[in-house]
């Protein structure tokens, strides 16, 4: 596409984006953010917000990298979880990410700042590499990885955790239909490292949800 075309859709679509919200929309949040979700995940083009949501303004307070990691932009994930507060701080994946593949196939001949990036993935990727064909193992290891994500998350923010004022869930957006659950389904995978389908099921933070709500975004990949 070319420049000319893209400058002109950005400039279509925030016309777009005016006309369709009041000045009430934007006093609401003119001097103040309140996000209630700390959000930390990729930076893939094939992942926007609302699939997470369909207005995510003063909701959530966005972090994205390749392989959706907290230890790449740890300050940014500090001010959401102690600055802002934000009772959850939600990972999402998804399917077909590049930072994993990339790491899995080889990146010798990347830049030293895209090297550098993902070798924060290193460590869950080591651990749970397996003679699986590559891309049902791909699919593995960006779940792996959220649990990996988790993991240090929980070790981080214990005390918040453990008081109630945070919650880390883990979420895999499957625009591939992986869970076989529906292309485009944001899959709950961990929370604050439960993992087990039957005892997240049962966890307070779902209570509003309703059983076949529980059955379609919650889950594991099936092995």
């Amino acid at each position: 596409m070319k420049i000319q075309e893209i400058i002109s859709q950005i400039v279509e679509g925030n016309n777009q984006f005016t006309k369709a919200h009041h000045q009430e929309y934007f006093d609401s949040f003119k001097s103040e953010q309140r996000p209630y979700i700390t959000l930390v995940t990729c930076s893939d083009s094939r992942v926007p917000l609302n699939a997470l949501m369909m207005d995510t303004s003063n909701k959530v307070f966005s972090i994205q990298n390749i392989g959706n990691q907290i230890l790449s932009t740890e300050g940014s994930v500090d001010y959401g979880i102690f600055h802002l507060k934000t009772p959850l701080l939600m990972f999402m994946g998804h399917s077909d990410c590049g930072a994993i593949k990339a790491y899995l196939k080889g990146f010798e001949t990347e830049t030293y700042g895209i090297k550098h990036e993902l070798d924060f993935l290193r460590p869950t990727i080591a651990e749970h590499i397996s003679n699986l064909e590559f891309e049902k193992l791909h699919a593995h290891i960006i779940e792996k990885n959220l649990d990996y994500q988790v993991n240090i998350a929980c070790k981080k923010y214990k005390d918040l955790i453990h008081s109630g004022e945070l919650t880390v869930i883990a979420g895999f957006y499957d625009f591939r239909g992986e869970f076989g659950k529906g292309a485009g389904t944001i899959i709950v995978v961990n929370v604050n490292r439960h993992k087990e389908i039957g005892v997240m099921h049962n966890m307070n933070v779902f209570e509003n949800l309703t059983l076949k709500q529980k059955e379609l975004h919650i889950g594991r990949l099936p092995e």
